[in-house]
């Protein structure tokens, strides 16, 4: 029997393995597949809406609204995830840079621009509100990455910047270029060799090139320096649709650190039902090849996501269900109101808010406010309370209370 289950295994989940593995605990890591690493755009966005300080931000959502799962973290718990996460980066050649104090804004595939709090130091100069002409390039064979799109639309708003394609260096045997082929591609010096010649060339009076965030799977900081060096200018990634390559990277990182510390994952294996009494869980059921696999735990951390991820599931009619323990959920009472009548609404939309309602130590509650088991606690957009996605939150939340959820767990 395992002392600790992590059921997910996404920003939250990561996390919370992670620092239970810190406490001395030895978590078995429970998913049916890859979390929302896999498209996420690598950066980790705190509070969207800020302008000005996260810190002031956040203390004034706390504050105003006191069942959002912020309020569970506190904003020292939020730092507190943000600095052992950064920690975490920096230990793999991976460093994260940014702070609390504000946001910056960086590019998207599409020339639109979108604050983050804490991005990878190989985003760091894709900063737009950094002067100097920007060039965008990219390959025809990477498919949504349209560097004459983005750098129009960049320019539409009022920023001097270009977009061009290069051509693909020369390379054994055709592939199918999705972006983590590119990122391998990326890890061979000699490519890098040709790619930065034609930025080189391309440059013109552009100080900051941006490339898609392909550069490189093993060494992306050290692909940023050499290309820097070859074309004369700042280099910096440019988040893509996914499968996201930053993503990736930091799932590995997240990876290896938990199984160097004790841990073991175990991917393909969704947690289909729980087995409890007396207010305690007692072990989580599993797909297996055959037949359903038993995990027994001491205490189990929950971070399955919300409608986005999975963890949260509905049918046509109305029935609002979350798939792994079959927690009660706070959600909307009937079908109608799971939507707002405009698409489009300040408000966001209902459905989106549904999830477990947690005390402020994140054990689940049921209708009546009593704690369903004492031995869980629930972390990322598992809980109630947030639209992550809309309130551009989902990472940065995700991290914090996943740490909080660790700690309650790991006291």
């Amino acid at each position: 029997m395992r002392d600790t289950v992590v059921i997910g295994a996404g920003f939250a989940g990561l996390m919370g393995a992670l620092a239970l593995a810190d406490a001395g605990r030895r978590p078995l890591v429970l998913a049916k597949g890859q979390g929302a690493t896999h498209w996420t755009s690598g950066t980790i966005d705190v509070w969207g809406a800020a302008d000005g300080s996260l810190r002031d931000a956040l203390a004034k959502l706390i504050a105003a609204n006191p069942q959002h799962p912020y309020a569970r973290a506190g904003v020292d718990g939020v730092a507190a995830a943000i600095d052992r996460f950064r920690a975490l980066a920096e230990a793999a050649r991976y460093p994260y840079v940014g702070s609390l104090d504000r946001n910056v804004l960086l590019p998207t595939a599409l020339g639109a621009l979108r604050p983050a709090a804490f991005f990878p130091a190989t985003m760091a100069a894709g900063d737009m509100r950094l002067p100097g002409p920007v060039l965008l390039a990219g390959f025809r064979e990477l498919r949504d990455f349209f560097p004459p799109l983005a750098a129009g639309n960049l320019a539409a708003q009022g920023l001097a910047a270009r977009g061009v394609y290069l051509n693909l260096p020369p390379i054994k045997r055709k592939l199918d270029f999705n972006t983590r082929v590119f990122a391998q591609l990326f890890d061979d010096p000699a490519f890098r060799e040709d790619v930065g010649r034609q930025l080189r060339a391309a440059r013109g009076d552009a100080t900051r090139i941006g490339l898609p965030a392909v550069l490189g799977i093993r060494d992306p900081l050290g692909a940023v320096a050499h290309l820097q060096e070859l074309s004369g200018a700042q280099i910096f990634e440019i988040p893509t649709l996914p499968a996201s390559v930053p993503g990736q990277r930091l799932f590995a990182i997240f990876r290896d650190a938990i199984v160097r510390a004790g841990g073991r994952m175990q991917i393909g294996a969704e947690v289909l039902r729980a087995e409890g009494a007396e207010g305690t869980l007692a072990a989580v059921y599993s797909a297996a090849a055959a037949r359903e696999q038993a995990h027994r735990a001491e205490v189990f951390l929950l971070a399955t996501g919300g409608i986005a991820g999975g963890g949260v599931r509905t049918d046509f009619t109305g029935a609002v269900w979350e798939t792994a323990l079959g927690l009660p959920l706070q959600a909307p009472a009937s079908r109608g109101e799971w939507f707002a009548p405009r698409f489009l609404n300040e408000s966001g939309h209902a459905i989106y808010g549904a999830g477990v309602a947690t005390d402020a130590r994140l054990r689940p509650l049921d209708a009546a406010g009593s704690v369903v088991y004492a031995n869980v606690a629930v972390a990322g957009s598992a809980l109630a309370g947030s639209d992550a996605i809309r309130e551009r939150c989902y990472s940065g939340m995700a991290l914090a209370t996943g740490w909080q959820a660790a700690q309650v767990l790991g006291s």
